[in-house]
């Protein structure tokens, strides 16, 4: 009798032991669901086709990007002597032995209706290769070459333009390097030709399917 009674005290046992690890697995998983970060939802768009932003941004808020529309009309694959020769307003500034295809030109118009504040922070609007493992930046200092609006020292990070207007831009991309003395970033070729552009990231992630 006395074996009999231990035995079942065992079971109660485990059977408490078990009933105690569903408790605290079930604690575990509502802990992790609750604190999950959402991922965004993803909107993806063909070139030519209109991105209405409508107030989704890059970092914060405060680009207040509402009435703010974008298109990628044309992507190129360029040396940085043939992006001054098409769009540079000094074609003098051409180096020589920069002559390798080494950037991805875009053509990108954008529209403002009826904002007075808002703007795109085209910097931080990255272009992902397929391959996911790396992304391409905005050459600002070569863009400042087709724009006689920007800073010449490379410093223009966002695109605003006057409310109920359009404009296009002509944005080089490039490998994300930044050799100051060697410029090798211009001597590398550019080997993808299928990417991402990213133009918001919250709380809708807007991209845009790039192909040369």
């Amino acid at each position: 009798m006395k074996h009999g009674k231990n035995g079942t005290w065992i079971k109660v046992l485990i059977a408490s032991v078990c009933v105690a690890f569903l408790i605290l697995l079930s604690f575990r998983i509502h802990y992790v669901n609750a604190t999950a970060v959402a991922l965004p939802n993803i909107e993806k768009y063909s070139m030519n086709e209109w991105v209405v932003l409508d107030g989704a941004f890059l970092n914060t808020r405060s680009e207040n990007t509402q009435g703010y529309s974008m298109r990628a009309t044309k992507a190129e694959l360029l040396s940085y002597n043939e992006y001054i020769e098409k769009y540079g307003l000094d074609k003098s500034k051409k180096m020589e032995g920069f002559d390798e295809k080494s950037l991805v030109c875009l053509e990108i118009e954008v529209k403002n209706v009826g904002n007075e504040e808002g703007r795109i922070l085209v910097f931080e609007c990255k272009l992902i290769p397929d391959r996911k493992n790396t992304y391409f930046i905005p050459s600002t200092v070569l863009w400042a070459e087709s724009e006689s609006g920007l800073p010449e020292d490379g410093t223009a990070r966002v695109l605003q333009i006057k409310a109920d207007s359009a404009y296009t831009v002509h944005i080089p991309y490039k490998v994300n390097i930044k050799d100051m003395e060697g410029l090798t970033e211009y001597k590398t070729p550019m080997k993808d030709t299928s990417f991402e552009l990213v133009v918001s990231n919250s709380p809708v992630r807007k991209v845009i399917v790039i192909k040369l």
